[in-house]
C-alpha cells in the first residue's frame, strides 16, 4: 500500500504550510531526504473527486492523504484529476521544508 500526501498548490511556496506534521517527516533527516506527494489545485475539488471514485482518502491532523494499492496507480490518479480539470503534479513535497 502507498500513501501520498495531498499538498495544495495554492499554499505558501516555502515553509511547512501545515503539511509537515508528524506523519510526513521522520524525526531526523538529512538534506537529501525526499517524500513523494501530489500537489493539487483546487485541493477541495481533488478530495471530492477521489472520494467519489472510491480512492482511500485519509483526513486527519497530518493533513490529507490518498492511499493506493501500489505505485502503478499513481499515473491513473493524476489522469483522473486532470480529467476533472484539477491541476495535479507528482512532486517531492519535502522540498517545501525549511531546514535551519
Amino acid at each position: 500500500m502507498v500513501t501520498l500526501p495531498l499538498i495544495p498548490m495554492e499554499g505558501p511556496p516555502h515553509g511547512h504550510g501545515g503539511h509537515t506534521r508528524r506523519g510526513l517527516l521522520p524525526l531526523f533527516y538529512m538534506n537529501d531526504f525526499s517524500r513523494l506527494g501530489l500537489r493539487v489545485h483546487p485541493c477541495d475539488a481533488a478530495l471530492s473527486v477521489l472520494v467519489k471514485n472510491r480512492y482511500g482518502v485519509i483526513q486527519d491532523e497530518d493533513g490529507s492523504h490518498v492511499t493506493l494499492d501500489g505505485t502503478a496507480q499513481v499515473q491513473a490518479l493524476v489522469q483522473l484529476l486532470k480529467g476533472h480539470g484539477i491541476d495535479c503534479e507528482i512532486a517531492d513535497v519535502a522540498d517545501q521544508i525549511y531546514q535551519g
